[in-house]
């Protein structure tokens, strides 16, 4: 059992590695969490467990970090949201990238888990860009955990799953039989990159069209939801959108997005820059 004393240790240690914040209602998730790590790393209690992770394996707190990770996800989730995606976003984004010199769509899916995030956009914009070949299209998938990265670029998931909430249609066109299971097809992989990222640094990215960081800011506490929504904002392009989780806000982080709101749909939008006359 967690001593008090060794949960706010772990607590800590968590928070500042990753910016997920357990609070005091976790502490029996925590424990179970770290029950088979311990036996694994032969450590006789869960303070001499801590001293491993923070003193002598760092590969071991790694895996520590993989296990807060809560990976709920299917494909096509939050309808409403994505038929924002599809039949607003989408398009305003395509045609305002149609009018620069390069075609390109840049779009970060940020806690992508097994992959079903990522691949549902991809299967939405080959529906909506027939001429895809002429355009530079990048989904960046990224997540703290390096198993479900693995998983979801092997791509291949339950036939139960898929049909549970894909359409026939998109079914025949985006995966292929594997066996008993379903594989996702070629054309829709090559559309993303996948990659382990730790919310809690900077990856780089700017000029985005579109940001996916759904159910992920939950986990956060409302120091870290603020950096990280600021941190969004400065990686999108003017213009370009944020998608969050039905149940988060971005209430009281202080962003300067605009809500946008369509049939039970909601995402934000940067606004676009207002260029300065100079007389």
């Amino acid at each position: 059992m967690l001593t008090d004393e060794e949960f706010r240790l772990f607590r800590n240690l968590i928070h500042e590695q990753s910016g997920i914040f357990l609070k005091d209602t976790r502490k029996d998730f925590l424990e179970n969490r770290l029950v088979k790590r311990i036996q694994a790393t032969g450590m006789s209690s869960p303070y001499w467990y801590y001293k491993l992770v923070t003193e002598k394996q760092r590969a071991e707190l790694l895996v520590l970090l993989d296990l807060m990770t809560v990976n709920e996800t299917s494909f096509f989730r939050n309808g409403p949201q994505l038929e924002l995606f599809r039949n607003t976003l989408l398009p305003n984004v395509i045609e305002e990238n149609r009018r620069g010199v390069r075609k390109r769509l840049r779009i970060w899916s940020a806690g992508c888990s097994t992959g079903e995030e990522p691949y549902t956009i991809a299967m939405i914009i080959l529906d909506a860009l027939p001429d895809i070949a002429g355009w530079d299209v990048r989904i960046i998938a990224s997540d703290l955990s390096m198993k479900v990265l693995a998983a979801a670029k092997e791509g291949v998931y339950s036939a139960e799953k898929v049909h549970a909430t894909v359409d026939d249609r998109s079914v025949d066109r985006y995966f292929v039989p594997r066996g008993d299971r379903l594989a996702i097809r070629d054309e829709v992989k090559r559309l993303v990159a996948f990659d382990y990222h730790n919310l809690k640094n900077d990856n780089g990215q700017s000029g985005l069209d579109v940001i996916l960081c759904r159910n992920v800011m939950i986990y956060f506490n409302e120091d870290e939801q603020t950096r990280l929504v600021r941190k969004f904002y400065q990686s999108l392009r003017p213009g370009g959108y944020l998608l969050i989780g039905h149940a988060e806000s971005l209430q009281g982080t202080g962003s300067r997005f605009e809500f946008v709101y369509e049939r039970k749909g909601t995402a934000y939008r940067k606004p676009m820059e207002v260029e300065q006359c100079v007389s």
